[in-house]
């Protein structure tokens, strides 16, 4: 039976002021960066934006006031560090420009999935996918909890049409495809925009009712004032009260995990980049119980797979490691039972 943490009882809908979640989704040239920062510029004033683009956003800095972050190397865990960091120092809105990398760029999903698929010895991708998305939907976990406005840039994939003028004449003509992250992916953000060679946005999906079925020429000011004024209608977001016994089954499960992490570290058999990141999650007031829970019992995991002597190869422990790694609560027992069957043999 799944954990159980969350008080199943209906109540009263009420509009609360929200964050940003717009996505920008466009072929090369369309204008996405100049869009974003221009919406970014009419909705905040300390703005923050994560570069992929090689430098590309700092041909804007003197159009704009923002501060800039270049990222080389897109694994997952680097843009979950890059929204902490930004949120950390105080901006109120992040641009991610572009979210793309996260998919095919260096140490994207799709060359985490060729390494654990190599590393696992398996042409089966679905193998490789069950490491790595965990990593993604934490990312996109990251992005949409977060308390900033955040705009994410999306590429397209990108064909050449042959049309016709008004003239009669012929024309070759840029046109976007799917955008280059997950398929789906876009659904997740509140309002999703649809930039063309014309610099013109079409609203393809929003929870704003101002922008339903909308066609913007060259988004700025004006899209900016309708977004802010529906963010901002609303009854102010009420901080979740967490109850006498939440709050000790907390403070039990942080403990636990410290003592845990302090073994495993002697022994040596946890890396430093994964100590980090648990030790991030408890120190993150955000995080809930259930994350808490599921954090104690990878560790246990890990101390009991290091304990099995002998009856398994480096390579099956390191294997079985990273599964340990990569699980969420659903996988749990799976990996107990498995455990048992190599404890006993």
């Amino acid at each position: 039976m799944q954990d159980q943490d969350q008080d199943l009882k209906f109540e009263k809908a009420v509009k609360s002021k929200l964050k940003l979640r717009l996505a920008i989704i466009g072929p090369s040239g369309s204008g996405k960066t100049f869009s974003s920062l221009l919406l970014a510029s009419g909705l905040s004033k300390k703005i923050a934006l994560l570069d992929t683009e090689r430098g590309s956003a700092k041909k804007y800095a003197d159009l704009f006031k923002f501060s800039v972050l270049e990222m080389e190397n897109y694994h997952p865990d680097n843009f979950i560090e890059a929204i902490r960091s930004a949120d950390d120092q105080k901006f109120d809105l992040l641009i991610i420009d572009s979210l793309s990398h996260a998919w095919n760029g260096h140490n994207g999903a799709l060359e985490l999935v060729d390494k654990a698929a190599a590393r696992l010895k398996t042409t089966s991708s679905f193998a490789a996918w069950r490491e790595v998305t965990p990593l993604h939907n934490r990312m996109i976990d990251a992005i949409l909890r977060s308390d900033l406005h955040i705009i994410v840039t999306m590429r397209v994939k990108t064909e050449y049409s042959l049309e016709k003028t008004e003239s009669g004449k012929k024309m070759v003509r840029k046109v976007g495809l799917q955008p280059i992250q997950r398929e789906g992916l876009e659904y997740e953000f509140d309002i999703v925009g649809d930039m063309d060679m014309t610099s013109t946005m079409v609203i393809t999906k929003t929870r704003c009712p101002a922008l339903q079925q909308s066609v913007i020429q060259k988004p700025g000011n004006e899209l900016a004032k309708t977004i802010l004024k529906w963010l901002n209608s609303g009854e102010p977001v009420k901080k979740k009260i967490v109850s006498a016994g939440n709050k000790r089954e907390r403070e039990r499960l942080i403990k636990s995990i410290k003592i845990k992490m302090e073994e495993l570290n002697e022994k040596n058999f946890i890396t430093a980049k994964k100590l980090s990141e648990f030790g991030d999650k408890i120190k993150d007031p955000k995080t809930d119980v259930g994350i808490l829970k599921l954090v104690e019992k990878q560790l246990l995991l890990i101390d009991r797979l290091d304990q099995i002597k002998g009856n398994i190869s480096q390579q099956e422990r390191k294997n079985f490691y990273r599964k340990i790694l990569a699980t969420n609560t659903q996988g749990v027992k799976a990996l107990e039972n498995k455990l048992k069957i190599m404890e006993a043999a």
